[in-house]
């Protein structure tokens, strides 16, 4: 390698290095951004399942815990935003089903119609888990787009997320909402 081909090489690298930095910078700043324009600018933390978990909503948002020591469903928490466009529910549900066969179960059990589901793995920083998607339809004419997320908490329980969004209200920006709202679902030990 020669003289000139060296100094290109290292200033291409030298970029890149550049490029990686600024654009975790920005892609945070654009999710507060995101964040903000949706009229969410805190976050209160809500602990589950005997204290090990805590998951993050925006305080903004109405939420209701629902502590039940029963059979199936351990907890459960229903949330809301402001605007009544995005309901929602945590549940901690006992179940030894493998997660995958749990979340087809829970689809399939639905009360109401669905259709165009799909069922797909995901994977953030601090858990993994099954994402599954669906439409339903209501009787008042509301369509709603459902995404449903399923994580193993270990010792035979599963962490089942669900968000329930208006489709007319529906913006590819929710998606950072959610996004911010799963992520922020860790171990409190962390």
């Amino acid at each position: 390698m020669n003289k000139k081909q060296l100094i290109v090489t290292s200033i291409l690298l030298s970029l890149m290095l550049i490029l990686v930095i600024t654009q975790g910078f920005f892609k945070e700043n654009f999710e507060q951004v995101i964040l903000m324009d949706q009229g969410i600018n805190r976050f209160k933390e809500y602990s589950f399942d005997e204290n090990k978990y805590v998951i993050s909503l925006p305080s903004e948002w109405n939420v209701e815990e629902k502590e039940s020591k029963g059979q199936y469903v351990s907890y459960e928490l229903d949330f809301k935003d402001k605007n009544n466009k995005l309901t929602g529910l945590l549940q901690v549900v006992n179940t030894k089903d493998d997660i995958n066969v749990f979340a087809e179960k829970d689809l399939n059990s639905q009360c109401l119609e669905y259709y165009n589901s799909e069922l797909t793995p995901f994977k953030n920083s601090y858990n993994s888990g099954v994402l599954v998607k669906y439409e339903t339809k209501v009787k008042n004419g509301y369509d709603f787009n459902n995404e449903c997320y399923y994580l193993n908490l270990g010792e035979g329980k599963t962490a089942k997320i669900l968000f329930n969004l208006k489709s007319k209200d529906y913006k590819d920006n929710m998606k950072t909402i959610l996004n911010t709202i799963i992520s922020s679902i860790k171990s409190s030990q962390s």
